[in-house]
């Protein structure tokens, strides 16, 4: 069994209390982050502290394979680290941390919104990485697929992967493809998905796909609909260490 944590934005505590801001990413396509998808770096560093320090042991991609693939055993107090989309703050405030205490993590690149050339750090909006940004952070981050163009909702209950047609929708996963480490790992745009979106990803042959549904993952867990925890900026270590399990 084995607990995936979720993270977007890491930013101080008062550029979040600035609140919710617009994305800002290549293809153009406007959407705002909720606050909900934020972690403070204060919250950030205290709770990746708290899994080093506690004898948690940070998984890679690899291992969870091999778990649903080939029966092979996790370790005790098995996590593994997520982020998505690539947001600038995720380099400057997340990377040095993870770093610093040797902590390794997937980010879940849609390759679309990932810009040609670096800019200046924006703290009014979400703004995404540069290809080369992302690639300095190779020693820390595995690079995994959350689609080319296809990061797109609408409202809350639908994303672009089911609303497109099959064959729309594999041409896309399989573009961005082109733009990451893992191609067999996969992360559904906002966690929306359907049967539809499982079918394809079986049939572009796809080990693991996330879901951002809460709770442990176990050996009975579908590797295409694997749960994620999100962790939020208002969780107090109490809230942590329930989210762990630990209370």
């Amino acid at each position: 069994m084995f607990l995936t944590l979720v993270f977007h934005e890491i930013r101080p505590q008062k550029e979040i209390d600035a609140g919710q801001r617009p994305i800002h990413v290549a293809d153009g396509y406007e959407d705002r982050l909720p606050l909900p998808l934020y972690n403070s770096t204060e919250n950030f560093s205290e709770q990746m502290s708290y899994l080093k320090d506690n004898g948690y042991n940070f998984l890679t991609l690899e291992q969870i394979k091999a778990f649903y693939e080939n029966a092979t055993p996790l370790p005790d107090k098995a996590i593994l680290i997520t982020f998505d989309d690539a947001y600038q703050s995720q380099k400057k405030y997340a990377y040095p941390i993870l770093k610093a205490l040797n902590i390794p993590a997937v980010l879940f690149e849609p390759s679309g919104w990932v810009f040609e050339e670096a800019s200046p750090y924006a703290e009014a909006f979400s703004q995404v990485l540069s290809f080369d940004e992302i690639a300095e952070m190779s020693d820390v981050f595995t690079t995994a697929n959350h689609t080319h163009h296809f990061h797109q909702r609408h409202g809350i209950e639908e994303s672009r992967c089911m609303w497109e047609s099959p064959a729309n929708v594999a041409a896309d996963i399989l573009r961005n493809n082109d733009f990451v480490t893992d191609t067999e790992v996969f992360a559904y745009p906002f966690g929306l998905y359907n049967v539809k979106s499982i079918t394809i990803l079986e049939e572009l042959g796809f080990k693991l796909a996330f879901t951002t549904k809460p709770s442990f993952n176990s050996k009975s867990t579908n590797p295409l609909e694997l749960c994620r925890e999100v962790v939020p900026y208002t969780f107090t270590m109490t809230d942590f260490k329930k989210m762990l399990g630990e209370l």
